[in-house]
């Protein structure tokens, strides 16, 4: 059984819950990494396994899970699929674990239904991460929920020569809401990835050549 790792947020509970639903529905291990406030709440919602880690960011006006909680779990327990909270899947994902690889995946963006969707190219979503790529994830402030961790993976993944790979036809959806982020929020993580990175500090620009770069290395099947 295939191990997902999310974070789930007091807010948006409904369209987390066609998520959760999903993933459960297909067979899947579904485990939530949260802090231990945010899990008193959440356990009302969601009948699901949580984990309590220290590793929260609440530089951004409530407590968000870092990065690292995640590919801390992974070293110690093995590969898994990391995902927003609301993002659906409606198929099962055909992943094979192969060397010094990891799986990259878009969503498409729905109103209604999903026959109406469309495919969501600026981002990622979810990402498979190996046991054996989570040891080459540096210390991280970046955290689940916000902005420019899902550039940070890819590119700690080709700077260590491991392949992109992804479907070309996404099983994966996500029902339109509220943004959670702003341009503000968006500029503080673009800082946190320049640094961390070692790019110019220019947001709008390493965010543009960041994309451009992970979308060129990417395998698609």
């Amino acid at each position: 059984m295939q191990l997902i790792l999310t974070t789930l947020s007091p807010t948006n509970i409904e369209n987390q819950k066609l998520a959760v639903s999903s993933w459960l529905s297909l067979g899947y291990n579904v485990k939530s990494i949260n802090s231990k406030s945010d899990i008193e709440n959440l356990k009302r919602h969601f009948n699901i396994e949580f984990i309590e880690t220290d590793l929260i960011g609440n530089e951004f006006g409530k407590d968000y899970v870092r990065l690292n909680a995640f590919t801390d779990y992974i070293k110690k327990h093995g590969s898994a699929l990391i995902i927003n909270s609301d993002i659906e899947i409606l198929e099962p994902l055909q992943i094979e674990e192969k060397e010094k690889t990891i799986e990259i995946f878009n969503r498409n963006d729905y109103s209604k239904n999903h026959n109406i969707s469309i495919k969501f190219e600026s981002g990622f979503d979810a990402f498979y991460i190996t046991k054996e790529f989570s040891y080459w994830i540096p210390k991280s402030r970046l955290v689940i929920g916000q902005c420019h961790w899902d550039y940070f993976l890819p590119l700690i993944a080709i700077k260590h020569e491991f392949t992109l790979l992804s479907p070309k036809k996404s099983n994966m959806y996500h029902k339109k809401h509220q943004i959670q982020y702003n341009n503000e929020k968006w500029r503080k993580t673009g800082k946190i990835f320049a640094m961390e990175l070692g790019l110019s500090g220019d947001v709008l620009n390493d965010s543009r050549n960041s994309h451009k770069l992970i979308k060129s290395k990417i395998v698609y099947y």
